[in-house]
């Protein structure tokens, strides 16, 4: 018997659950896979705070397993039952995503009925908005609310020795009410683990030759957590927490070299929100990691207003291959009302950040947001002319979410634009599919319309289209 498990749960039938992106809020893309499961192929990464939590679980000497139920194609369910009813754990901690939400609730209370007396600990974004729902539903004893990399394990240990009052930094259900449990052992910095539980992973995994062209085993890595600013559009401050927490640099280092030297990890991805949000700190990071010359690449995001060229240079030399930088929009009023309300709302400087960035031989990938709530064909056309001038390496296209805890969830459900919230398809949040709502100028068959055309005119000019066309006519290949 197991006291504890860790569940990463699997994604549901025709979806590929990526649980710790959109501030854990999770993404999703369709799939024709008929059960639930994960199809192989993908760039995912693992739920980072597992890692953190096993560790802690190990350094106070508590028995647990870790099962990641995305890591097979298929679901188990039989297997999944099996496991419950040998082992009879005393706690399950695990997590809900938007995309897998009813999904994800289902296979907790199977997991309950399994195993009468079970208690569940819930982590991540999802779970802390809808505490009241689960709690009430009793599909979860603990839903935590922060810290929870460094307090889950004294949560769990409580819940097995029924010391209810020694929970932290959660909420549970009492007396008809969710009733919120302060912390007493705040999270002050990623340092409380000497190496989170990369052992745990199945490294085979996690090869991709997505981003530099080549087959590599990759990792993520936290060097910070947590992002102050108050983008609209954006569930990193809600899912991550908006004060920032730090990895020492020299802790960030030997970390990668671990990696590299135990597990053959030759890329990293960095998962801060900002990588260079304390430019001291993203310096520092790669001082270290110019001075163990690792040889590993690495890419991360940030903010354009927050790099110069010396930063994009010490980057390069530590190993840096690609930025990524949240355009959302390149309409002039969007970008200054919306995008980056709190940065120096500038389209040129986003334009010539991007050149250093090509310039010194790193890719520049952009984010692109289409259909946010004031996106008309203006704004549109605006963005496509901004990409085909400045021609940044890659663009990911989404469809604006508008992601519980958000500054815009908020406007649009008091403007009445997201209409009852209680009918609200969750599932659908978080897929790069389909849109979800219209804008205040386009419909939603506009917008889906909208994203296909910019993901056309920024690669192709109006001749290029024409060309492309007349060598398919003619059965030739299209540049």
């Amino acid at each position: 018997m197991t006291d504890i498990f860790i569940v990463q749960l699997p994604s549901p039938p025709r979806k590929n659950v990526f649980r710790e992106w959109s501030g854990g809020m999770g993404t999703a893309l369709d799939t024709d896979r008929p059960e639930a499961g994960h199809d192989p192929g993908y760039y995912d990464i693992p739920y980072s705070a597992y890692l953190y939590i096993a560790r802690r679980l190990q350094q106070d000497g508590v028995a647990f397993r870790y099962a990641d139920l995305q890591a097979n194609p298929w679901f188990d369910a039989a297997a999944f039952d099996a496991m419950f009813q040998a082992e009879q754990p005393g706690v399950l901690i695990t997590q809900v995503n938007l995309p897998s939400f009813d999904h994800d609730l289902d296979l907790i209370a199977r997991a309950r009925r399994l195993v009468p007396g079970l208690r569940v600990i819930l982590v991540g974004a999802t779970g802390k908005w809808f505490r009241e729902r689960i709690l009430r539903q009793g599909l979860a004893d603990v839903v935590m609310e922060e810290s929870e990399e460094l307090v889950v394990s004294d949560n769990a240990q409580a819940l097995l020795r029924n010391q209810a009052d020694q929970l932290q930094g959660c909420s549970i259900w009492r007396d008809g009410a969710v009733v919120g449990l302060p912390i007493r052992t705040p999270l002050q910095n990623l340092d409380f683990v000497d190496f989170p539980a990369y052992d745990l992973l199945d490294f085979s995994r996690y090869e991709s030759n997505l981003y530099f062209g080549r087959r590599q085993r990759y990792a993520t890595v936290f060097t910070t957590k947590g992002c102050p600013y108050r983008c609209g559009y954006c569930p990193y401050p809600y899912g991550f927490g908006r004060r920032l927490i730090y990895r020492s640099p020299a802790v960030v280092g030997a970390d990668i070299a671990r990696l590299k030297a135990e597990f053959g990890v030759q890329q990293i991805l960095f998962r801060d929100q900002v990588f260079t949000i304390n430019p001291k700190h993203a310096r520092a990071v790669c001082e270290e990691l110019v001075r163990r010359d690792l040889g590993v690449a690495w890419l991360c995001e940030t903010r354009y207003d927050l790099v110069d060229q010396d930063m994009i240079d010490l980057m390069w030399r530590a190993g840096c291959r690609e930025i990524h930088y949240g355009l959302e929009s390149a309409d002039e009023t969007m970008f200054a009302a919306v995008a980056k309300s709190d940065g120096p709302k500038s389209l040129d400087l986003f334009e010539r950040v991007i050149g250093w960035t090509k310039a010194r031989g790193m890719r520049a990938h952009v984010h692109l947001i289409v259909g946010m709530p004031d996106e008309s064909h203006t704004s549109v056309r605006n963005t496509s002319a901004w990409l085909r001038r400045v021609k940044p390496d890659s663009v990911q296209i989404g469809y604006f979410m508008p992601y519980p805890g958000t500054p815009m969830f908020e406007e649009l459900r008091q403007s009445g634009e997201l209409g009852d919230v209680e009918t609200i398809e969750w599932g659908s949040l978080g897929a790069f599919s389909n849109p979800v709502l219209p804008s205040r100028h386009l419909s939603i068959e506009q917008i889906r319309k909208a994203r296909h055309r910019i993901s056309v005119d920024w690669q192709y000019t109006l001749a290029d289209r024409v060309t492309n066309r007349l060598r398919r006519m003619a059965g030739l290949r299209v540049r």
